[in-house]
């Protein structure tokens, strides 16, 4: 797991591919909060993201999640939100995906909490569980995009 923020994308000791992707003029904040919702396809379905305005919920509504194809760069646009995570791999042939490469997990020990604003990102590996768009104080409208990195496309840069 790597956090940070889009405005200080040097400080954040990405992997040159990644700190590439995010520095993209369409990656910027202001031009991904003015991105209507939908799919925005990066490069032929190895790179793309998903804007959404989800309403955070109580963290104990929120099933966990973690991917094994691709990474998940959680960028909140705009709102507070709180992902609980831990530093726990998951051993993706354990579980059944519920849609491509999303793998819901019932019984996970998460032990931190992030608490992203305007700007700030997460990124989670494969295998890495993580729980979004969790409420702080009280549920709320948001805006994000989560980039999917495919792994393979990743490792060959």
């Amino acid at each position: 797991m790597i956090i940070g923020n889009l405005k200080c994308l040097d400080t954040a000791m990405l992997p040159a591919a990644l700190r590439q992707l995010l520095s993209r003029d369409e990656c910027a904040h202001p031009q991904l909060l003015n991105q209507p919702e939908g799919r925005y396809e990066i490069i032929d379905n190895a790179v793309f993201y998903l804007i959404s305005s989800p309403t955070t919920a109580d963290e104990s509504d929120i099933k966990s999640e973690f991917h094994e194809q691709y990474l998940d760069i959680q960028v909140l646009l705009s709102g507070r939100e709180i992902i609980a995570t831990s530093r726990t791999i998951t051993p993706p042939h354990a579980y059944q995906e519920s849609k491509p490469d999303l793998i819901f997990v019932e019984d996970d020990r998460l032990t931190t909490r992030i608490v992203l604003e305007a700007g700030d990102f997460a990124i989670f590996y494969p295998g890495e569980v993580h729980r979004p768009t969790c409420q702080f104080g009280a549920p709320a409208k948001i805006k994000k995009a989560v980039f999917k990195v495919s792994k393979d496309w990743l490792a060959s840069q």
